[in-house]
Protein backbone atom coordinates (compact mmCIF):
# COMPACT_ATOMS: atom_id res chain seq x y z
CA UNK A 1 0.00 0.00 0.00
CA UNK A 2 2.83 2.38 0.84
CA UNK A 3 4.46 1.65 -2.52
CA UNK A 4 1.29 2.45 -4.40
CA UNK A 5 0.83 5.68 -2.47
CA UNK A 6 4.44 6.79 -3.00
CA UNK A 7 4.19 5.91 -6.71
CA UNK A 8 0.99 7.96 -7.03
CA UNK A 9 2.60 10.94 -5.30
CA UNK A 10 5.68 10.68 -7.54
CA UNK A 11 3.54 10.59 -10.68
CA UNK A 12 1.45 13.52 -9.47
CA UNK A 13 4.53 15.62 -8.71
CA UNK A 14 6.05 14.76 -12.09
CA UNK A 15 2.89 15.84 -13.91
CA UNK A 16 2.75 19.10 -11.94
CA UNK A 17 6.39 19.89 -12.69
CA UNK A 18 5.92 19.18 -16.41
CA UNK A 19 2.84 21.41 -16.52
CA UNK A 20 4.68 24.22 -14.77
CA UNK A 21 7.62 23.95 -17.19
CA UNK A 22 5.42 24.39 -20.28
CA UNK A 23 4.26 27.92 -19.49
CA UNK A 24 5.66 29.55 -22.60
CA UNK A 25 4.10 31.98 -25.01
CA UNK A 26 5.08 32.93 -28.53
CA UNK A 27 4.67 36.32 -30.16
CA UNK A 28 5.57 37.50 -33.66
CA UNK A 29 6.89 41.03 -33.99
CA UNK A 30 7.10 43.13 -37.16
CA UNK A 31 10.55 44.70 -37.05
CA UNK A 32 12.39 46.86 -39.60
CA UNK A 33 15.18 44.43 -40.45
CA UNK A 34 16.89 44.76 -43.80
CA UNK A 35 20.21 42.91 -43.55
CA UNK A 36 22.12 40.21 -41.73
CA UNK A 37 23.62 42.88 -39.48
CA UNK A 38 20.15 43.70 -38.14
CA UNK A 39 19.52 40.02 -37.43
CA UNK A 40 22.86 39.68 -35.63
CA UNK A 41 22.10 42.76 -33.52
CA UNK A 42 18.70 41.34 -32.53
CA UNK A 43 20.09 37.87 -31.79
CA UNK A 44 22.92 39.24 -29.65
CA UNK A 45 20.57 41.40 -27.57
CA UNK A 46 16.99 40.14 -27.50
CA UNK A 47 17.94 36.48 -27.07
CA UNK A 48 19.51 37.34 -23.71
CA UNK A 49 16.57 39.33 -22.34
CA UNK A 50 15.15 37.82 -19.17
CA UNK A 51 12.54 35.15 -19.96
CA UNK A 52 13.33 34.73 -23.67
CA UNK A 53 13.53 31.04 -24.50
CA UNK A 54 13.75 31.06 -28.30
CA UNK A 55 14.21 33.64 -31.05
CA UNK A 56 13.77 33.26 -34.82
CA UNK A 57 14.38 36.08 -37.29
CA UNK A 58 12.88 36.06 -40.80
CA UNK A 59 14.59 38.62 -43.02
CA UNK A 60 12.18 38.17 -45.96
CA UNK A 61 9.05 38.62 -43.84
CA UNK A 62 10.75 41.22 -41.60
CA UNK A 63 9.50 39.41 -38.51
CA UNK A 64 11.00 38.15 -35.28
CA UNK A 65 9.31 35.27 -33.47
CA UNK A 66 10.00 35.24 -29.74
CA UNK A 67 9.09 32.42 -27.37
CA UNK A 68 9.18 33.59 -23.77
CA UNK A 69 8.25 32.73 -20.21
CA UNK A 70 5.36 35.04 -19.24
CA UNK A 71 6.28 34.81 -15.56
CA UNK A 72 9.57 36.57 -16.34
CA UNK A 73 8.71 39.02 -19.12
CA UNK A 74 5.84 40.31 -21.24
CA UNK A 75 5.20 41.90 -24.63
CA UNK A 76 5.66 45.43 -23.27
CA UNK A 77 9.12 44.59 -21.95
CA UNK A 78 10.07 42.83 -25.17
CA UNK A 79 9.00 45.88 -27.20
CA UNK A 80 11.12 48.04 -24.90
CA UNK A 81 14.10 45.75 -25.50
CA UNK A 82 13.70 46.16 -29.26
CA UNK A 83 13.40 49.94 -28.89
CA UNK A 84 16.57 49.96 -26.77
CA UNK A 85 18.56 48.63 -29.77
CA UNK A 86 16.82 51.08 -32.15
CA UNK A 87 14.62 48.42 -33.72
CA UNK A 88 11.05 49.38 -32.78
CA UNK A 89 8.72 46.37 -32.88
CA UNK A 90 4.98 45.94 -33.09
CA UNK A 91 3.01 42.76 -32.67
CA UNK A 92 2.39 41.17 -36.07
CA UNK A 93 -1.11 42.03 -37.28
CA UNK A 94 -1.52 44.82 -34.74
CA UNK A 95 -2.60 48.08 -36.39
CA UNK A 96 -0.10 50.91 -36.40
CA UNK A 97 -0.64 53.52 -33.74
CA UNK A 98 -2.52 56.48 -35.16
CA UNK A 99 -2.67 59.79 -33.37
CA UNK A 100 -6.14 61.22 -32.99
CA UNK A 101 -6.53 64.83 -34.16
CA UNK A 102 -8.12 65.66 -30.79
CA UNK A 103 -4.99 64.43 -29.03
CA UNK A 104 -2.79 66.59 -31.25
CA UNK A 105 -4.96 69.67 -30.64
CA UNK A 106 -4.75 69.05 -26.90
CA UNK A 107 -0.98 68.69 -27.14
CA UNK A 108 -0.74 71.87 -29.23
CA UNK A 109 -2.82 73.75 -26.67
CA UNK A 110 -0.54 72.58 -23.86
CA UNK A 111 2.64 73.52 -25.68
CA UNK A 112 1.29 76.73 -27.18
CA UNK A 113 1.87 75.48 -30.71
CA UNK A 114 -0.61 76.21 -33.45
CA UNK A 115 -1.11 74.37 -36.67
CA UNK A 116 -2.64 75.70 -39.88
CA UNK A 117 -4.95 73.18 -41.53
CA UNK A 118 -6.74 73.83 -44.82
CA UNK A 119 -10.21 72.34 -44.70
CA UNK A 120 -12.21 72.19 -47.89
Amino acid sequence: MKRIMSLAITVLLSVCMMAAGNKRQTVIFDVDIHCQGCITKIEKNIAFERGVKDLVCDLDAKTVTVTYDPSKTDIRRLKAAFAKINKPAKVHGEPAEVEHPDKQESLDAQTGASQQVDRE
